[in-house]
């Protein structure tokens, strides 16, 4: 048997679940942020001093950045 929540418990816990629901988005924009920071240190920093040594073609350190993006979509 469960015992009913009182009027201070029940506000609480609805106060609880509305800050949940509102930290959401700024939740998931925090994993793309940080799954973006690291594809772009794993494979697109060296492409950027490559390409400016000019051993890779110009344009894909950019290419990759955006291939990045569009992996991590915010």
């Amino acid at each position: 048997m469960r015992l009913p929540f009182s009027i201070e418990e029940e506000t609480f816990a609805n106060d609880l679940q509305q800050k949940w629901e509102d930290g959401t988005a700024a939740r998931a924009a925090e994993r793309v942020q940080s799954s973006r920071r690291a594809a772009y240190q794993d494979e697109s920093d060296t492409l950027f001093f490559e390409e400016q040594a000019s051993e890779v073609a110009a344009g894909t350190w950019a290419a990759k950045r955006a291939e990045i993006k569009v992996r991590f979509p915010k």
